[in-house]
């Protein structure tokens, strides 16, 4: 309490999140290198020709994420499932936006034998999971299966940290982390 003026941290208001940046960006390349630089120290996720996609909460990145991997055809809507038990928001928001693109499944383990290859499936993989701390991993195999991995907890002081997350598509999440609720990265 002393030395916080000397210890405060100021970032520019241009600098913050907007829907636009210079040269059309969505977000600044001095942001992204922080984020790179931040998960190679952490050790937490390989991000190496990666994108980095800057949301406004888990609802909005893991609903466009969703909706990326559903295909463009309300005739057979993708399959969106997790396994129990999971986060309430996959299910809410998916059945919140109505899409005729995806629908909510329920638990993954329901389509872990099916033998329809043609229904398209996107599962929701949280790793560790919360409550129970469960490293999981997708249990849905095929070429229409596709999963999306949540890492809100994937921090060295809620798990310990084996190996670099290295998943196409991976949502983290600096709120559980610093307590800034509404900031996650993709």
């Amino acid at each position: 309490m002393q030395n916080a003026a000397s210890s405060a941290l100021v970032v520019a208001g241009w600098h913050r999140m907007s829907y636009s940046f210079k040269d059309s960006y969505f977000i600044s390349q001095e942001l992204e290198t922080h984020i790179r630089k931040l998960h190679a120290i952490v050790g937490n996720a390989v991000t190496d020709k990666r994108f980095i996609v800057f949301g406004a909460g888990s609802t909005q990145l893991l609903n466009a994420a969703v909706h990326a991997l559903s295909p463009d055809n309300s005739s057979s809507p993708a399959r969106v499932v997790a396994s129990i038990p999971f986060y309430p928001l996959y299910e809410l928001q998916t059945e919140y936006f109505q899409s005729v693109d995806f629908q909510f499944q329920g638990d993954t383990s329901l389509w872990k034998n099916s033998s329809d290859t043609s229904v398209n499936l996107i599962e929701f993989v949280t790793a560790p999971n919360n409550p129970d701390g469960q490293m999981n991993k997708a249990v849905l195999r095929g070429p229409n299966a596709k999963a999306i991995y949540d890492h809100a907890y994937y921090w060295p002081h809620y798990t310990p940290i084996t190996a670099p997350a290295d998943k196409p598509l991976m949502i983290f999440t600096t709120s559980k982390l610093t307590g800034h609720a509404g900031s996650r990265f993709g």
